[in-house]
């Protein structure tokens, strides 16, 4: 059996009866997590050109779109809720397969749902086929997709979005592997935005969600594409990675649900900074620091990530761009150390250059961590040289929102509340909230994504 046909057939026999309760509680509050970023993102710099791009094309549709007045076709709004919910670089990650699901997914569900009129328990058994998936998809090449510059999300994405899609279009087993056959020819995204800070990266989900939505509606009418489009000669693992994909995360479906591993960003920056941020401002609040105390830091860095936050050395400590400084390790850890916390404020154009960050930054140098276990975790090691003297270290096995260092679910209802009172007033903020954790009782989500149009 192919290993497109595995994931069909998982997708196919989904049940929300037989989903553990765990795994619901975990999709609904990702929803919410998505819905509330997207919110955010609304009233931020890329929202103009995204929008834009919709009022441009004129046609309206079925489907809600986060921040607008209008409508829009599935594939369209997917386009557009998916690069609102990246957007900010505040979604979560699965970390084995360095991907950022639920903006992938969660738009995806949430569309079809609602042009479907479908209620939420179909949309939350639509998610974990998508969740379930992407995880294992990035596993079977585990680091080996950024390493040849391939964002995972975006390449991985599209299969996930079409057993999304797929299930919430009620196709069976055969017609899933045409769908993942035929969104093996839309994969794409590669991660030279890292070069000049560029945005394109904030629209790979969203391009990931259409591609799959569109492979799955090809699919629905009885367009064919390979099965063995995963593991065949010229299938997604030889070409992308050049190399055959690791079969075992597939044996595991339906035994170990991979959703519960995906991990919560409780910063608005790449997740490879996170257990780094933690350290700092955990050394920052244990020693009462100030900036002018401190001589040089040097973090220990897995060599896989070293590409991502840590090079081009210059660019990372002179951020070109908010996106730049959010893929910045020395600038991420300055504003850390300088401000005690880390927020959507910190990446700020006018912190860009505020010379006391700049000039913390200039002292934040990495080494290359050789027993790192990365990418079965993201750790951070930072060491602090004091100018008394002192050093002081300290080390994370892996960012907080992890499997490994769960937060609280008021946590993160606190960030749903913070970041959608950026684009909704209180009430609706709480209204949403309501029907979000309650989405497996929702009868018609179309009464729930009403609730975030402006």
């Amino acid at each position: 059996m192919t290993l497109a046909r595995r994931l069909a057939d998982f997708t196919a026999g989904l049940d929300f009866p037989a989903l553990p309760a765990d795994v619901v509680a975990s999709v609904k509050l990702r929803t919410l997590d998505i819905v509330g970023i997207a919110l955010a993102a609304t009233t931020a710099e890329t929202a103009p050109s995204v929008l834009g791009a919709l009022e441009g094309w004129g046609a309206a549709g079925d489907c809600t779109v986060f921040g607008a007045k209008r409508s829009a076709a599935v594939p369209l709004a997917i386009l557009a809720n998916g690069a609102l919910a990246h957007s900010l670089d505040f979604d979560d990650t699965h970390a084995a397969s360095i991907t950022h699901a639920s903006a992938v997914v969660v738009p995806v569900a949430l569309a079809l749902g609602e042009a479907g009129g479908l209620d939420g328990r179909a949309v939350i058994t639509a998610a974990v086929a998508g969740y379930e998936s992407i995880a294992r998809l990035g596993m079977a090449a585990s680091g080996v997709f950024h390493a040849r510059g391939w964002h995972a999300t975006a390449v991985c994405g599209a299969f996930a979005a079409a057993l999304t899609a797929g299930r919430l279009e009620r196709l069976d087993a055969a017609r899933l592997t045409a769908a993942l056959g035929i969104a093996g020819s839309f994969a794409s995204g590669v991660l030279e935005h890292l070069e000049d800070g560029s945005w394109v990266k904030r629209v790979h989900p969203g391009w990931a969600g259409h591609a799959g939505a569109v492979a799955a509606a090809l699919a629905r009418g009885g367009f064919t594409g390979p099965a063995t489009i995963l593991d065949g000669r010229f299938g997604f693992y030889r070409t992308f990675v050049g190399a055959a994909p690791d079969p075992a995360p597939f044996e595991t479906l339906g035994r170990e649900w991979e959703t519960l591993a995906i991990g919560y960003k409780p910063y608005p920056c790449c997740h490879y900074n996170h257990a780094y941020l933690d350290c700092a401002l955990d050394l920052r609040r244990a020693h009462a620091l100030g900036a002018d105390a401190i001589e040089s830091v040097e973090c220990l860095v897995p060599a896989g990530q070293v590409p991502i936050v840590c090079e081009p050395r210059a660019a990372k400590v002179r951020p070109r761009t908010a996106y730049d400084a959010q893929f910045s390790l020395p600038f991420s850890v300055a504003a850390a150390l300088l401000d005690g916390r880390v927020g959507l404020d910190t990446y700020a154009a006018e912190r860009l250059r505020d010379p006391a960050r700049l000039a913390l930054a200039d002292r934040v140098t990495h080494t290359v961590d050789p027993d790192s276990l990365f990418p079965r975790g993201f750790p951070g090691w930072v060491r602090l040289r004091l100018k008394d003297g002192r050093t002081l270290e300290a080390r994370a096995p892996d960012g907080r929102g992890s499997r490994a260092r769960p937060l609280p679910a008021e946590v993160i209802v606190e960030k749903f509340r913070d970041n959608a009172a950026r684009a909704l007033p209180p009430p609706r903020v709480a209204e949403v909230e309501r029907a979000v954790l309650a989405l497996d009782t929702v009868g018609d989500v179309r009464t729930l994504t009403a609730l975030w149009r402006v």
